[in-house]
């Protein structure tokens, strides 16, 4: 009955047709305001868009950074930026659409800067001129500095949110260790080991023969890494779980990372791994600074991941950093099915195993969130 006699008295001329028009034109306006809707429908994955940075260092090295973002959401601050390890470059991170933590991260809001160390990927030569040999040193002391100072301009942001792979991830101990923690927010170590004398890891001992034998080294540099790789993995089984556990990586997958990830290895980044693994620790090229032992000026949230089937960095060797460290906030996570993950991750597929995507990944991107520090 009430509903009739709102419509006799519309038509009568009894409500102010104008007055309502106006409330709900004002209501249309407001409601974004307090309850904001979805730039992208449910299920379905936003638009990335990529450009292409490049970062100088002090002798006019440039190294490639791509960017990453998705297009229709809200940006967290705090830039985060990714550092692959030795023996690949940054296609690691970004192999396709489906095989990327870079698009993940991006996904989930976050400015990714996904850095090309150098002699890898576009970061190939400097402008003018220029080293043609350097060590993990000149990464930490150079490449980092350069890429901070040119992250924090483009990003308007003062804090940086790193992620380091393997190298990477040691690279990053060194910067921080070295520079401290004022342009940093947060740290992701994946698979980043700073000793080298675990049983599991008695296989990287052979590499010591390169030593005793410059002719054998030469042959292995001037064939390069991509080459043995592609030679050897697919069919020495022992060599493959080295890098990874077959049964966690699709063979696609291998495919475009044999193809399309591995880089060359610079001959004093050889020799300085050689050293490392010589020593049993992270240190400089020159042996006379201990990466390893200086963990403890690293006070900065820190997340380190290891896999449990993982034999270049096992999980012993991720809980040395972890100890070692000074940070309050230190999460350890180490993948397998002791912690419930559907299988004992090796040392490539923490990035590109099967259900990285669904293991990993939200992991990594749930913690960054909750430490990203927004100014």
């Amino acid at each position: 009955m009430s509903r009739l006699t709102r419509w006799w008295q519309l038509l009568r001329g009894k409500i102010n047709l104008a007055r309502i028009c106006l409330r709900t034109s004002v209501l249309f306006f407001l409601f974004p305001l307090f309850f904001s809707l979805p730039a992208v429908s449910p299920g379905e994955a936003p638009a990335i868009s990529r450009e292409l940075h490049w970062a100088v260092t002090g002798e006019k090295f440039e190294l490639a950074l791509e960017r990453l973002y998705a297009e229709k959401r809200p940006r967290h601050r705090s830039p985060v930026v990714l550092i692959h390890g030795i023996f690949v470059n940054s296609r690691l991170f970004n192999l396709d659409e489906d095989q990327s933590l870079a698009r993940y991260l991006a996904s989930e809001g976050f400015d990714v800067w996904n850095l090309s160390l150098r002699g890898t990927g576009r970061s190939l030569n400097p402008l003018r001129g220029g080293p043609k040999s350097w060590t993990l040193d000149d990464m930490v002391d150079r490449d980092l500095s350069a890429v901070v100072r040119y992250v924090r301009k483009e990003s308007s942001s003062s804090k940086i949110l790193w992620l380091g792979y393997e190298m990477g991830g040691l690279l990053l101990y060194g910067h921080l260790e070295k520079r401290g923690a004022s342009d940093s927010a947060a740290l992701v170590t994946i698979g980043a080991p700073v000793t080298f004398n675990h049983p599991l890891q008695e296989p990287l001992k052979g590499l010591l023969r390169l030593e005793g034998s410059p002719a054998l080294k030469r042959v292995l540099l001037s064939l390069n890494t991509p080459f043995f790789a592609r030679l050897l993995l697919p069919f020495v089984p022992k060599i493959e779980r080295l890098f990874y556990n077959p049964e966690n990586i699709e063979e696609e997958v291998k495919a475009a990372l044999l193809e399309d990830a591995l880089a060359e290895v610079n001959p004093g980044v050889l020799d300085h791994l050689l050293l490392m693994i010589k020593r049993g620790e992270f240190v400089s090229a020159r042996g006379d600074f201990s990466y390893r032992r200086n963990l403890a000026k690293i006070q900065l949230p820190i997340l380190f991941i290891g896999g449990e089937g993982d034999v270049l960095a096992p999980p012993e060797t991720i809980r040395v950093a972890h100890r070692a460290v000074s940070s309050k906030d230190r999460t350890l996570r180490i993948f397998g099915p002791r912690s419930k993950d559907s299988i004992a991750y090796g040392h490539v597929d923490l990035i590109l195993g099967r259900k990285a995507r669904e293991e990993v990944f939200p992991v990594i991107g749930r913690w960054l969130k909750q430490r990203d520090r927004r100014e």
